[in-house]
């Protein structure tokens, strides 16, 4: 069994997360089955890239019995964890895709020509699609609802939260570790598939999987215990304090990335 938030908003974010992720798994899963995005402009990525994040970032506004509902939209916990996730996706895609197409192999031949992407870092040449960053805070959305709640509920199960012990705090954090690579590792093995390969795919998809999955991973790695503490045990976070921590763990996630790439890449 699944062991959810004790605090009610937290909980009800939690659950409805996981209850309309299959939404835009579906809609992904849907679009490159049948190849139509293949015959898509700009605009007709760029509206489905919003459509996709929409369930997770406006969703919550029209569910008027969720337990927040009393208080502004601002301080809900969902609008938070959208604020907190908007801000790491916006760096990561803006700045970190480039460690992705320089040092991981990445390629992207979507036919997309509105592009934004940092102009002084990376190397490759390639463009970010404008439509990326609403569907990567779909993904992310998801990743981190999954991985707070897995999180939580690996620990309990495997009695790593009685104490500080040190054994356990080894344990803690093996499984923030093994959790983030399975969810980077899960990623590029159901997208980077042949189905999509004249539109995103990695130099070596082996490689990608085994070693570059650690890459990605410091996105998790780092971002998960700062992300599943907002609105926790300390109390409810000011809309400051989660801006703050979002942008500490986008200066720790690029460290990260460079170190990786200075130690690992290219593959």
């Amino acid at each position: 069994m699944l062991l959810f938030a004790p605090e009610p908003d937290r909980r009800w974010t939690e659950r409805f997360l996981l209850a309309t992720s299959p939404l835009w798994i579906l809609a992904v899963a849907w679009v490159v089955l049948t190849g139509t995005l293949r015959a898509w402009d700009d605009a007709d990525y760029l509206a489905f890239g919003c459509a996709v994040a929409a369930p997770a970032a406006i969703g919550p506004l029209l569910v008027r019995n969720r337990p927040d509902a009393g208080r502004a939209p601002w301080q809900g916990y969902w609008f938070k964890l959208n604020l907190w996730v908007a801000i790491v996706v916006a760096f990561g895609t803006y700045f970190g895709t480039h460690y992705f197409f320089d040092y991981m192999g990445m390629r992207y031949a979507f036919g997309a020509r509105w592009t934004f992407e940092a102009v002084e870092l990376g190397h490759s040449g390639q463009r970010v699609p404008v439509f990326m960053y609403p569907l990567t805070h779909a993904y992310f959305m998801t990743y981190f609802a999954v991985l707070i709640v897995a999180d939580r509920t690996l620990v309990a199960r495997l009695g790593l939260d009685r104490d500080d012990a040190p054994v356990r705090r080894i344990g803690r954090a093996a499984v923030v570790l093994g959790l983030a690579y399975a969810i980077a590792f899960a990623e590029t093995f159901f997208m980077a598939t042949d189905l999509l390969r004249d539109l995103f795919a990695y130099g070596s998809r082996q490689r990608m999987l085994a070693v570059g999955s650690f890459g990605y991973a410091v996105y998790f790695v780092i971002g998960l215990p700062v992300v599943r503490r907002i609105d926790g045990d300390s109390g409810r976070w000011p809309l400051l304090r989660v801006v703050g921590s979002a942008l500490a763990t986008c200066m720790a996630i690029l460290i990260a990335l460079e170190l990786w790439a200075q130690l690992i890449g290219p593959l």
